[in-house]
Parts: C-alpha cells; sequence; structure tokens
C-alpha cells in the first residue's frame, strides 16, 4: 500500500457532507529504516535534511494535495495506485493524477533503498542477464539512461511480458517524465520522453499517432473486446499500451539531488543511489524469474 488508509466507520453521507470529513491518505513510515533516515539521513547518499526535503516534506506536499482534489468525491476512498489508473485519461483532473502519480513514484524510489549495500540475487541476476547481457551493462544502460534525462522524472526497471505466454517476457529500462507513471493501466499517462523537446521526427521512435497522443490532450475512453477477461483487465490501457511491473525506480527530481550533491554531480549522485538499493526487498515478478529457465530462449530482440 503507497499511502495508508485511516480506519473509521462507513457511512451513508451524501457527497455534500462527505467534504466536512478527514481526507483519508496520510504518509506511510518507511519500513527501510525510516526512523532512522529521519536522524541521520541516507548514509552516503542523502543529508539528514536532504532525506527531509525529499521523502518527508515532499511526500506530505503530494499528500496534502491529493487531499484536497479527492475529499468528497468517488476517489476519496481509493488507493493511491487505483487512482493514478483511474485519472489517467481525464485531462479535466490532470492534478489529480500528477499528485497521486508523484506520491506513488516517490514512494516507491524511497522503499527500495536501504543504509547499507545488499547483494542481489542469483535468479534476479539471472534473469537481468537474458535481456541485458550481464549485469554491469544493465547498470551501464540504467544510470546512462537517468544521466541523460533533460528535466525531471523517473527512471524505471520494468519486466514486460508478452502476450500469449505465461513466462516469455524480458526486462526493460523505462524512462517517465514529470509525474509519469509505469502502471500499464495508466499508459495514457507514461510520458516515456519529454514532449516538451520532442517533434514527430525525433520523439525517440514514436509514430506520428503515438506523438500525437503523448503531445495533445486525449479523451477516448473505447476499448475493444470489453467484456472478453482480456478486456476487463485491460479496459483502462491506452491502445498497444505495454503489459509492465514495475520493480524498481530512481528519482531524477532535482530536489532530491541538487542540495546534497551539486548540480553538475548527478551521476556521482546515481552512482551512490546503485550502492544503497535494496535488492532484497524488490518484489520480482515470479515469471521473470522462471523465464530463464533452460526450455526458453535465453537471448532473443530484447527490443532494445
Amino acid at each position: 500500500m503507497i499511502l495508508a488508509r485511516l480506519l473509521r466507520p462507513q457511512q451513508p453521507l451524501r457527497a455534500a457532507q462527505r467534504c466536512t470529513r478527514r481526507a483519508i491518505h496520510v504518509v506511510p513510515p518507511l519500513a527501510n529504516y525510516g526512523e532512522s533516515f529521519r536522524q541521520n539521513g541516507i548514509p552516503e547518499l542523502l543529508s539528514p535534511t536532504g532525506f527531509k526535503t525529499a521523502w518527508i516534506a515532499y511526500q506530505q506536499l503530494m499528500v496534502d494535495k491529493l487531499n484536497e482534489r479527492i475529499v468528497g468525491t468517488t476517489l476519496q476512498d481509493a488507493l493511491v495506485k487505483d487512482i493514478v489508473i483511474q485519472t489517467a485519461r481525464e485531462p479535466a483532473i490532470a492534478s489529480t493524477f500528477n499528485y497521486a502519480s508523484m506520491a506513488f513514484n516517490n514512494h516507491f524510489f524511497f522503499s527500495a533503498i536501504t543504509d547499507k549495500e545488499t547483494p542481489m540475487s542469483d535468479e534476479l541476476a539471472e534473469s537481468l542477464t537474458t535481456s541485458f547481457s550481464s549485469v554491469d551493462i544493465f547498470k551501464a544502460d540504467f544510470l546512462a539512461t537517468a544521466e541523460a534525462m533533460f528535466g525531471p522524472g523517473f527512471v524505471w526497471l520494468v519486466w514486460h511480458r508478452q502476450p500469449g505466454s505465461l513466462h516469455n517476457g524480458s526486462w526493460k529500462i523505462l524512462p517517465t517524465y514529470l509525474a509519469g507513471s509505469p502502471l500499464s493501466d495508466a499508459h495514457y499517462r507514461q510520458q516515456p520522453v519529454d514532449m516538451n523537446t520532442q517533434n514527430t521526427n525525433s520523439a525517440g521512435g514514436l509514430s506520428g499517432a503515438d506523438y500525437t497522443r503523448q503531445s495533445q490532450i486525449q479523451n477516448s475512453a473505447g476499448v475493444t473486446g470489453r467484456h472478453s477477461a482480456a478486456g476487463m483487465a485491460g479496459r483502462n490501457r491506452a491502445p498497444g499500451g505495454a503489459d509492465v511491473v514495475p520493480v524498481l525506480c530512481v528519482n531524477t527530481w532535482e530536489h532530491v539531488w541538487v542540495p546534497d550533491w551539486g548540480i553538475e554531480s548527478k551521476r556521482d549522485f546515481l552512482e551512490a543511489w546503485w550502492r544503497r538499493i535494496n535488492w532484497e526487498s524488490l518484489e520480482v515478478p515470479v515469471d521473470a524469474l522462471k523465464a530463464n529457465q533452460p526450455n526458453r530462449t535465453t537471448r532473443g530482440d530484447s527490443g532494445r
């Protein structure tokens, strides 16, 4: 759960009455040494002041702004992840999406950080190797992608499931700009490239249709096969949207790293972050670990 929900009796109140109730989303404690980070910062990554800015103050701001926008609405009792998905295609409430998505993304980032180096499991290393040739190449590609981002956002490690096969998939590196979401059902607002610096010829290989979809407001709600199992599962998914599972991310917003590292030391921050990843805490899809069993071709088109 990204944001904890306060428990209270459910009463049949009208919307106007619900507006007077206390909003339900709060900043959760971090299970990974949260109190230690509050007092001491994250060793060799963020000072106590840097941690306070990037997590305590910023996350509280996102929660407060989100609560202001959902109190008294049908979204009030929804989980933040569900709010992200439900608002991804609603331009009239884009600010609600932005605050919910930032709360989700920022918590995802801090939840995978520890106070010391932890080893990557052999199973995960083997799985990553099938997509990137080696863990070292994966690290180099991931950090290079984050360093090259010209603007704030997040860089994600995601497991990309291929349709039609339970154990057929590959690892991908996915950048999302601003508050863009990696969630499959929110791919209308994935924002995988900075659209302020792109055109149809340079937009990261996007087709003209994809460029239009990501650079202009879209509000088409129709889907194909809505009564089928696949249609129900993908009702909110953008046409052609990939089925991906986010596993790890790094936050490249400047308020996270500039105060402690300086404007010219983004790469140093990224290297330090890599040494503080809690590999043991990552929720790796079971099919990602089974995908490199002997009966599967271990090297194929990774799509990169």
